[in-house]
């Protein structure tokens, strides 16, 4: 069972390794994850959030909501990575699941940036729709026609 955890205080030691996983694989972000920390950064404003998805004692996932760099009334999903023992097993989706709801409580427009197509298409199954401007390649919004749950 997936259990999701906020990171506030400390990166758990194991987002290091994470990250070697994830260059291993061609993805620098979670490097920059690790970095940003490092230089003091953390997910404290308003509508920002870091979530680790714990399976048993392994860290499966990881992935933030920031507000967005370009867009000052919009919050940007972030650091997204599952690592790859624990990829098609629902982990991607109850993060990202947990980051949508959260993101959306605070009625913001919400974005994100698909670095691969198959990024691209799970976003996509995740209910956002391609908008290819400001360093963004997917909205999410809900309107009278979409359910909230993909």
């Amino acid at each position: 069972m997936l259990v999701m955890r906020p990171v506030a205080d400390a990166l758990p030691q194991e987002v290091r390794t994470l990250a070697v996983t994830a260059k291993e694989e061609g993805f620098s972000h979670i490097e920059r994850l690790v970095r940003e920390w490092d230089d003091g950064f953390r997910y404290g404003r308003r509508g920002e959030v870091l979530l680790a998805g714990w399976q048993a004692d392994h860290l499966a996932a990881i992935g933030g909501v920031t507000h967005d760099p370009v867009l000052s009334d919009a919050l940007r999903m972030r650091r997204f990575y599952v690592h790859r023992d624990y990829r098609r097993q629902g982990v991607g989706r109850t993060l990202a699941r947990s980051l949508l709801d959260h993101a959306l409580s605070f009625h913001r427009p919400l974005f994100v940036h698909a670095g691969t197509a198959d990024a691209a298409s799970f976003w996509e199954a995740m209910g956002f729709s391609r908008h290819e401007q400001d360093g963004h390649t997917h909205h999410f919004t809900i309107n009278d026609n979409q359910e909230e749950d993909p």
